[in-house]
């Protein structure tokens, strides 16, 4: 085996071990130790997922039936536990969407210049929630199908709303998956999370006190 007599910096340059710092040295293991640790950590949460999948899918009845709506729930016989599959839809919008948008808070517009009350006030506030795009450029899915849902007494509105349901493009987002526990039937279900940020150690002292 060929003794490692070099190690290579951020630069790329591959640097004679005696010009390395002791500190260096350490500080490459213990991050290497750390990456070494997650990518394990990593794989056995992959298979936890697919192991879950594959376990529904049984329940199911087939990959292709779970994946029809998304959603699939299953609890034990004592019903202390709950696993269940969601399915997260995304609404997109084409380019008609900003045709619909101004012809809605036109109509808003048009009934506050008349007059002045709450419930008209309100409306455009939803309308401009609805028309606001995440980061992912996605809108809200619940806040579009609620304006769609409103019977407003407007040519300029149900045109909107026309526009608005042509523009429509839903697609399929993430599936998260959950299992949840509860000591007895009368409590609440509470999450095993899967998440790192709540697996930080408790403090000792914190807990005694």
């Amino acid at each position: 085996m060929k003794s490692v007599t070099t190690m290579r910096d951020s630069m790329g340059n591959d640097i004679p071990l005696k010009y390395v710092s002791a500190y260096d040295k350490l500080r490459d293991r213990v991050t290497r130790r750390i990456y070494a640790r997650f990518l394990k950590a990593r794989g056995v949460l992959e298979a936890v997922v697919k192991d879950t999948i594959d376990d529904l899918d049984t329940l199911k009845g087939g990959r292709e039936k779970l994946g029809e709506k998304g959603n699939f729930q299953a609890s034990s016989f004592d019903g202390l536990i709950k696993v269940s599959i969601k399915q997260q839809y995304n609404i997109r919008l084409d380019e008609r969407v900003i045709r619909a948008r101004e012809l809605m808070l036109e109509y808003v517009k048009g009934v506050l210049d008349r007059v002045s009350g709450v419930d008209v006030s309100a409306l455009r506030l939803l309308v401009e929630a609805a028309f606001k795009a995440n980061s992912q450029g996605y809108l809200s899915t619940g806040k579009v199908l609620s304006l769609l849902r409103m019977e407003v007494n407007s040519e300029k509105w149900r045109e909107a709303k026309q526009i608005l349901q042509d523009a429509l493009k839903p697609e399929r987002g993430k599936q998260y998956l959950a299992c949840e526990v509860r000591p007895t039937m009368q409590a609440d279900f509470r999450a095993i999370r899967l998440d790192i940020a709540d697996c930080w150690p408790e403090d000792e002292s914190e807990v005694q006190g």
